[in-house]
């Protein structure tokens, strides 16, 4: 049974950060539940959507403080390569993964999110990067993550001063794609997650693939990647989907 977490299992798998005493801080113990959780969704083939969530307060205060200040430069660059690693296995999921944002989503709770597919807030969602107050920058990726949204001079506005990023703004930006009520947030990410998992998987499946790859991949490299699964998707689902639609009209 895992510590720091907990998961809801089915068509729309969900994992819940569970720890709010210590802020749902990404410790190592965090690290590698949030690893072993992450792969039993990759291995289960019910699971057509995945929403990540913390509690009501937080979401995620970022890394565990005690843990970082103790890392000496090699266990500082395993640390970050570990983070990046486990974080980046939700890119690689071939299914959406949803973020539901509500409180306290700091540094490297900003970071995981940034590696969602699609992002949902509430008005007191509160999101930076407080590193550079603490003497560090983000290591698991926030700033080159935070680059497919906003310019450099945005970027260095909110990481030097650690000032939150404004619910507005991140909307505006496609930092987060929508803004509910708190009440609300979790049965919005529900509803479109279900609406997600009624559409065709291997559409969403090449659809990822290609939207992942237009943000680490040369632009010749991401079309090739485009063209090859449209090919693809045309012989799964396309041809069969494409004619029921065609016979339907001729009724």
């Amino acid at each position: 049974m895992p510590e720091t977490l907990s998961i809801s299992r089915g068509a729309i798998t969900t994992i819940k950060f569970d720890n709010e005493p210590t802020m749902n801080a990404m410790s190592q113990l965090f690290l590698k539940e949030f690893h072993e959780a992450v792969e039993s969704v990759r291995n289960d083939k019910e699971c057509r959507v995945l929403i990540i969530r913390g509690t009501e307060k937080v979401f995620s205060a970022g890394g565990n403080l005690h843990e970082i200040s103790g890392a000496d430069y090699e266990k500082a660059v395993l640390m970050a390569t570990n983070a990046h690693y486990i974080y980046d296995g939700l890119l690689n999921l071939e299914i959406p993964v949803i973020a539901a944002l509500d409180g306290i989503v700091y540094g490297g709770g900003l970071e995981l999110a940034l590696r969602c597919d699609i992002r949902f807030c509430t008005p007191e969602t509160r999101m930076k990067f407080p590193e550079v107050d603490m003497g560090i920058i983000p290591g698991a990726g926030g700033i080159s993550f935070l680059s497919k949204y906003i310019s450099p001079a945005d970027i260095a506005y909110y990481v030097y001063s650690c000032k939150q990023i404004p619910v507005d703004y991140a909307k505006q930006h496609g930092i987060v794609q929508d803004v509910f009520p708190r009440n609300e947030l979790y049965t919005k990410a529900e509803e479109f997650a279900k609406l997600l998992a009624a559409k065709p998987r291997e559409a969403l499946r090449a659809a990822k693939h290609e939207i992942t790859a237009t943000m680490s991949k040369p632009l010749s490299e991401a079309l090739q990647i485009e063209i090859k699964e449209f090919a693809s998707t045309l012989q799964t689902d396309g041809k069969r989907i494409i004619n029921e639609w065609f016979e339907k009209k001729q009724k």
